[in-house]
């Protein structure tokens, strides 16, 4: 009898490598059928890239590296191409071929970005491979309004009862960790991300950052709205420029400890609506 085939989505987070352990322990116990997707954006900090590879050494495991191929023709949708690991790690190629031709996205309401380079990709590459396979995402039962019931799709919570906290706590007595402040997670100055995330991850990485807002200029302005730059893409309309400038007088420390007591790093916070495949339960839902 033919096994079905379990895809894990795996973003690069602590939660969905947690989940590739488990998935690891049933394909060896069980006999499961998996296989290990991974959509790099070319976004994400260099500490999630070498966690990546961290959890694809001590696994053992084969990974599906997936990048979009943005078409330059208008009307006509991304494509895909299947990369080695050898391949991932910050590199602003993919998402400067999107600015040019789609603008830079923009919250509220402009966050297209997760649709191209992450729907759609996976999406389209599962339709070509795997038209009859359960697909597995790192959701925990301490994101309940994210458990949504959708065919084909399954969640970790389904595996385990751990919160955010018991899988921080775990992955502590592993050799290795993700080594990344939470504000630094998922592609690093993501839009859905509050100011003071973007303006906390522009103190730490300067010159990621410099190379984000270059990108940013360099695409294509389709802004409507003549009192708005195609550089206002954060909350409130403002820019990576503004944001810096707001918080040029702030201390580090002092603006991480304030986030940290008004509890800007908790389950449901942007930290986990933003993470790589957005907010996974609605992935599914309007890919093109």
């Amino acid at each position: 009898m033919k096994k079905n085939k379990m895809i894990c989505s795996f973003s690069g987070g602590r939660t969905s490598a947690y989940l590739v352990h488990l998935l690891e322990k049933k394909r060896i116990s069980d006999g499961w059928d998996v296989e290990y997707v991974f959509m790099d954006t070319g976004a994400e900090h260099p500490k999630t890239y070498e966690f990546v590879r961290n959890v694809v050494e001590h696994y053992g495991i084969d990974l599906t590296v997936l990048k979009t191929k943005i078409n330059k023709e208008m009307g006509v949708g991304p494509t895909y191409e299947v990369h080695s690991i050898d391949s991932i790690g910050w590199d602003l190629s993919i998402f400067n071929e999107l600015t040019n031709k789609y603008g830079n996205p923009f919250n509220p309401g402009g966050g297209f970005c997760t649709d191209k380079l992450k729907t759609v990709t996976f999406q389209k590459y599962l339709k070509a491979n795997h038209q009859d396979a359960t697909t597995w995402i790192g959701i925990r039962v301490d994101e309940p309004r994210r458990l949504k019931s959708k065919k084909g799709i399954r969640y970790l919570a389904e595996l385990s009862r751990m919160d955010k906290t018991d899988i921080m706590g775990w992955w502590k007595q592993m050799p290795f960790d993700l080594e990344l402040q939470e504000h630094l997670g998922n592609c690093v100055f993501c839009i859905k991300k509050g100011v003071n995330k973007i303006a906390l991850a522009i103190k730490d990485e300067p010159k990621l950052a410099k190379e984000w807002s270059q990108m940013l200029e360099t695409s294509r302005d389709r802004s409507k709205d003549p009192e708005v730059s195609k550089l206002h893409i954060y909350r409130g309309k403002m820019s990576m420029d503004g944001i810096a400038k707001f918080y040029a007088d702030i201390d580090r420390d002092w603006l991480h400890n304030s986030m940290n007591h008004a509890k800007r790093f908790e389950t449901g916070s942007c930290s986990d609506s933003c993470e790589a495949f957005g907010c996974q339960a609605d992935l599914f839902d309007n890919a093109v």
